[in-house]
């Protein structure tokens, strides 16, 4: 059995960092007012929501509540555990989610009383990913429930659950475990399976983690097949760097020495450490030290938001890396574009007019070509869809933006992911740009510069890409 399994949370004082929430159920629980509550567990991912909705399906049906704790021992519990009833469901909504199997997993179902358990309990994971129909179907069942059933649901992106459904539960705001409260936890595991550690490693692990406690325990279990949890067998399995070099490659870029930098790029290399990981954790100790040189700090950091910009279209990091440093010693704007190939075929018109200028032309069959051209591109001005084009249009945008901190926020660190039903869905990855954005001037302003580049009225959909998400690669 992995660790992770193994150590995960079987009681409400077992789950770290979400005190907040922990005491709050235990205490509904105690006045029994729980149970009669829909809920939802959101944000982040991995810290414990689907736990602690295991938990609470255990506590209002445990025959021997000790503390408001479930006791883990009675049947009800075990049952839970082992998932023997159809009164306890865990539905993964991410692939269930159509509104047949809404009605088949859970509606049809909650019209029966528990079998075995004194309340039936349907847990939905990651809810947000359930369609339109599926919410509306939903709906209906949460909105009036039996004494004898509850929900809990479960999500990381809780803007996308309908307004409808939240204001028919009761919210949990789950936030990122304290780095101290992972060391502490992760030094109990290593005591518990015998593993000799020193706290630095510890303490490297949960900032891998992003201090996501299902990623520090899995991290663990990795490293120790290599031994003692030291930073060398840290760094050597999941290819990262010291603090020190990371220190160490922060000064260089503020002498701006690029034959260093260059240099330890290809140390970087040979020693097997991820580049894209570097850039992760640079931004990382950036953000933990911003306060002491902000200014520097936060151009340093879009240098390295254009580095993992990069990573993601072209197959040779390192070369990323020398591009955006060399043109940030040497101080040229410009961006890294992604490579696209993008072959544009031979317009039709051009085809049908070279051939027809060695027979005899004649005025109505040109004109008829005109007309089919017009009727062509009338047609596609109809329905937006996603090209080629799109990034460049973008590009042309945030140039023309007048507003220099708006420009400053979104170059580089923006772009149209799709672009349909008259809607440009704009990705970005800067937390600055998105309270901007926020402001109903410039997101006028921004759609009114699109229609123009575009050529016909578009509204603009913001998809910001999390912290969490961001550094998602870490994990893989």
């Amino acid at each position: 059995m992995s660790l992770a399994n193994k150590y995960r949370p079987k009681n409400f004082d077992t789950i770290i960092g979400q005190d907040h929430i922990t005491g709050i159920l235990k205490a509904k629980i105690k006045s029994d007012k729980g149970s009669h509550s829909n809920f939802i567990f959101f944000w982040p991912r991995w810290t414990g929501k689907t736990s602690c909705a295991r938990i609470l399906a255990k506590a209002m049906n445990c025959q021997n509540i000790q503390d408001w704790n479930p006791c883990n021992e009675c049947a009800n519990c075990k049952t839970i555990d082992e998932g023997k009833t159809l009164d306890y469901v865990e539905i993964d909504a991410a692939s269930h989610t159509g509104v047949d199997n809404i009605r088949d997993e859970v509606i049809s179902k909650a019209l029966y009383p528990p079998t075995i358990l004194k309340k039936k309990i349907y847990v939905i994971d990651e809810v947000h990913m359930l369609s339109k129909w599926a919410f509306n179907a939903l709906l209906k069942t949460i909105e009036e429930p039996r004494e004898n059933m509850a929900f809990i649901l479960a999500t990381t992106e809780i803007q996308k659950v309908p307004e409808t459904i939240i204001s028919r539960c009761q919210v949990f705001n789950f936030r990122k475990v304290p780095e101290k409260e992972m060391v502490g936890r992760l030094q109990e595991i290593c005591k518990s399976e015998w593993l000799e550690y020193d706290e630095n490693s510890l303490s490297l692990i949960a900032k891998l983690s992003e201090w996501c406690v299902r990623d520090a325990v899995k991290y663990v279990d990795q490293v120790s097949i290599l031994g003692n949890l030291n930073e060398e067998n840290v760094m050597k399995f999941l290819g990262v760097a010291s603090e020190q070099k990371i220190i160490e490659f922060i000064k260089y870029i503020v002498d701006k020495n690029q034959d260093a930098l260059f240099e330890e790029i290809s140390k970087l290399t040979d020693k097997g450490v991820d580049l894209q990981h570097f850039a992760k954790q640079v931004l990382m100790y950036l953000d933990a030290h911003l306060f002491e040189n902000m200014d520097l700090y936060i151009k340093i950091s879009e240098q390295f938001g254009e580095i993992l910009a990069g990573i993601r279209n072209y197959p040779y990091p390192a070369l990323i890396y020398k591009i955006v440093l060399h043109k940030h010693i040497h101080g040229t704007n410009s961006i890294v574009q992604p490579v696209v190939v993008d072959k544009k075929p031979e317009p039709v018109i051009e085809k049908i007019e070279e051939k027809i200028t060695s027979i005899e032309k004649s005025e109505p069959v040109i004109e008829k070509i005109q007309e089919n051209s017009e009727s062509n591109q009338s047609t596609k001005q109809e329905q937006p869809t996603n090209n080629a084009q799109n990034p460049d249009i973008w590009t042309r945008v945030v140039n023309r933006i007048e507003k220099g901190s708006l420009q400053k926020s979104l170059k580089d660190l923006s772009s149209i992911s799709s672009l349909e039903n008259w809607v440009a869905n704009v990705k970005i990855i800067n937390k600055f740009a998105q309270m901007a954005l926020e402001n109903h001037e410039n997101r006028d302003y921004l759609e009114k510069l699109l229609s123009e580049e575009y050529g016909s009225p578009l509204q603009i959909k913001i998809e910001f890409q999390s912290k969490e998400d961001l550094f998602a690669g870490m994990i893989g």
